[in-house]
């Protein structure tokens, strides 16, 4: 995960120049300020032959010779894990003035290493992706994933990393059940009848049954559902027989039989797929079997499920091939075969590819199942092999970046915007080599961000980005969470939420800048959740853009969503909404805290009662140790301190004291509630834009960013910034990028020395 420019440096401190070339400077202040704390703290494990040798870097000029352990000194300072903790400890000061000025240096020199693309695992589909993408290729919109795991955030903060979506056992499992399902709906088997004589019953072919005798018929279920069992049967004396009906040696009914002409007996069970043994046993009496009979009854066949088996099987059915050759129905059978593997393995087959299905539709056949039942079986390997339930690039033995095929850039191209899979557009330019083309590229986002489908990629990026999806779900309110300003409900949880997807969506669909993120003067809003913020004139339940003139909402940090996410408890934490502000609109996310440090709570001693949060937070700045984090994080979220833990304004604290959302930077720039917050964050727009961009390539990619992915970002944020940072500038941008339109072979890491001589000599 890369580690970008800290707001210490950045945002407050102002200790860096900003984007641009290394210069002579800082050649100069890396060995009067920055090497000498290294010196002091790292030379005992760390000096020439002991350990990592980072401090072989005495000049600017020979960094590239050391950048991944530069990268792990950065982190290691910032998490405090270095030096060991019975060493002599550098200041917090000393610390993040080193781990500061050594990410803006490595991320200025990334540039200079030329162009990145990074290795790409083979990631399995997602849960959303998974469900997605049987939706394009069946037509059934059914949560066929419910069942599986969890999936986990990774990379940048999004769950479409192939680093974390691991295979544990159980979810082959859930695979296979959810192929059983989602076939059971898409492929319509023709309803049967299996008729039994007299002559099919065991033992000895028998019909009169006395007291304690059975007979027993043999049949597979090709499809779990309910069956009607009917027994035609009479009492051979004058009064009435008890029979017993026996589902695989249990009893599943008892009844009783007259003597002849009597009705015959109808019995409903639910039978699962798989040979099953149905027997009569007599208990009382004696009873004459005529004969049994069972006949499946499948549920309803919706539009859906006949469109679905469309798709699949076409014209072909059991009825269109009545009279055909074994031969002829296998040939079929290849046909159906090849054109979903085709679309579920998302690149060309071949005839190799589906032999192994088509021995599984021998297999059934051969039993004497009928065609679509032999074919389910053979389309169920299709949807467990690693090739529909994984992404898979070709790995080429050749080190170096190389394009990625047409095919696996469609494939790239459709789980960034669709979260599925390719459609026939993508698949005909990718079988034609074309897809691969600067204005091919474009055209094709364009029509792709037109498609309603692309709400799926704005909603996940959204919410995973700014992490308002736990809004109402894992940060629920507590029930007695009310005023006169409104109640909190499921509903409102849910439009807190839609509140932030719609700007998204407002911006990118309507290319605006990304600026408004930060400035906008607008929210959307429906009459509930006006109500819930105390704002007149909007009725209805349909969202509209509503023009904000006090200040108080507007952008993402006049969102409801975010506040209730930054509160912890029954209150309001600056500490938290600070550090949601600097990790996820500014990428500088703040390291835990040192060790025995004491609780805000008790800060003040016996006035704690008494103090407001504010004067706690004062009471925990005079500790140094706590100042050097603190009086960065504090004043951002004292700038926000007029929302109240539900996302609502209000003038007065939790005991009732005055709000004061006031602020200074540590450089003593002085400002005023969330609109003079604002303004310190559009003076750095360049740092903002570089951290949606980050975040926009990592969710692209699919991937952890890297070191040397900061030369890529830094070109796109300079192409932003000439084009008023436009939404769709960015998007754009992300495509038509080095990473992803290409890859970097992974025999790059099996030859390091061959990797740190092109370090040492950039073009």
């Amino acid at each position: 995960m890369p580690f970008r420019r800290s707001l210490t440096t950045s945002f407050l401190l102002g200790l860096a120049a900003g984007a641009g070339a290394v210069t002579p400077a800082d050649e100069a202040y890396f060995k009067s300020e920055i090497r000498p704390i290294l010196s002091t703290f790292c030379l005992e494990c760390h000096k020439e032959g002991k350990q990592i040798d980072f401090l072989a870097v005495k000049e600017l000029s020979q960094i590239h010779s050391q950048r991944g352990n530069l990268r792990s000194t950065v982190t290691q300072l910032r998490n405090r894990t270095m030096p060991p903790a019975k060493e002599e400890q550098p200041s917090e000061d000393d610390r993040r003035k080193a781990a500061d000025w050594l990410e803006r240096i490595l991320r200025e020199t990334a540039k200079e290493m030329g162009s990145y693309a990074g290795a790409i695992t083979a990631r399995r589909l997602n849960r959303l992706e998974y469900d997605n993408t049987i939706r394009d290729l069946l037509g059934l919109k059914f949560k066929f994933s419910q069942t599986f795991p969890s999936d986990g955030g990774g990379g940048e903060g999004f769950d479409n990393n192939g680093e974390t979506l691991y295979l544990p056992v159980i979810l082959m499992e859930r695979y296979l059940d959810a192929a059983e399902a989602i076939l059971d709906e898409a492929v319509l088997i023709p309803s049967t009848q299996r008729a039994f004589k007299t002559a099919d019953f065991e033992p000895g072919s028998q019909s009169r049954l006395k007291p304690g005798a059975e007979a027993s018929v043999f049949f597979t279920v090709t499809m779990t559902a309910p069956h009607t069992v009917t027994i035609a049967a009479r009492s051979t004396q004058a009064g009435k027989a008890s029979l017993e009906l026996k589902v695989d040696g249990i009893t599943a009914q008892r009844f009783d039989i007259g003597p002849a002409d009597a009705k015959p007996t109808e019995v409903q069970l639910r039978f699962f797929r798989g040979p099953h043994r149905l027997t009569l046993a007599c208990a009382q009496g004696e009873a004459e079997v005529a004969g049994l009979t069972v006949q499946d009854n499948p549920k309803k066949v919706t539009e859906e499920r006949r469109e679905a088996h469309r798709r699949l099987f076409g014209d072909v059915s059991s009825a269109t091939l009545a009279g055909k050759s074994p031969a002829e129905r296998r040939q079929a059978a290849a046909g159906i075969l090849r054109k979903f593997a085709r679309l579920a393995y998302r690149t060309p087959v071949t005839d190799k590819d589906i032999e192994k299905n088509l021995l599984l539709f021998d297999r059934s056949a051969s039993r004497g199942e009928n065609f679509e039942t032999s074919m389910k079986l053979a389309l169920k390997a299709v949807l467990v092999s690693p090739r529909f339930l994984f992404r898979i690039e070709q790995d080429h033995v050749e080190p170096g970046i190389r394009p990625v095929t047409d095919h696996e850039l469609a494939v790239r191209l459709s789980y960034f915007l669709w979260n599925s899979t390719p459609d026939a557009e993508l698949d005909a330019l990718a079988d034609a080599g074309k897809l691969n083309q600067p204005e091919t590229l474009k055209a094709q986002l364009k029509r792709m961000m037109a498609d309603p489908k692309s709400a799926s990629f704005l909603l996940t990026f959204t919410e995973q980005w700014l992490g308002t999806k736990a809004v109402g779900d894992t940060v629920p309110a507590s029930p007695e969470a009310k005023d006169s300003k409104g109640i909190y409900t499921k509903e409102v949880g849910a439009d807190l939420r839609t509140e932030a997807l719609s700007l998204m969506n407002y911006l990118i669909r309507d290319n605006r800048s990304l600026l408004e993120l930060i400035s906008a003067d607008y929210t959307f809003l429906n009459g509930r959740l006006a109500d819930y913020y105390g704002i007149d004139g909007v009725k209805g339940d349909k969202f509209r853009k509503v023009a904000i003139s006090d200040g108080r909402r507007g952008g993402v940090l006049g969102l409801g969503a975010v506040q209730m996410l930054t509160s912890p408890g029954t209150r309001t934490s600056p500490v938290l909404r600070g550090s949601w502000v600097l990790g996820t609109l500014l990428g500088t996310p703040v390291p835990a805290p040192p060790p025995n440090i004491p609780s805000l709570d008790s800060a003040g001693g016996k006035k704690s009662r008494t103090l407001s949060l504010r004067e706690k937070l004062a009471v925990h700045r005079a500790d140094a140790t706590c100042a050097s984090c603190h009086n960065v994080i504090d004043p951002i979220g004292f700038s926000l301190d007029h929302y109240d833990r539900l996302g609502r304004w209000r003038d007065v604290d939790e005991k009732g004291k005055p709000i004061d959302a006031s602020g200074q930077t540590a450089e003593g720039k002085a400002f005023e509630g969330i609109a003079g917050f604002k303004t310190q964050i559009l003076d750095r727009k360049h740092d903002f834009a570089r951290q949606v961009t980050s975040k926009m390539l990592g969710y692209a990619l699919g991937r952890s960013l890297a070191d040397r992915d900061d030369g890529t970002i830094e070109g796109i944020v300079n192409r932003l910034e000439a084009d008023d940072f436009k939404t769709q500038t960015l998007l754009e941008e992300v495509v038509l990028s080095v990473p992803f339109r290409n890859r970097n072979e992974l025999a790059n890491a099996a030859k390091p020395k061959k990797a740190a001589k092109v370090e040492k000599e950039p073009k």
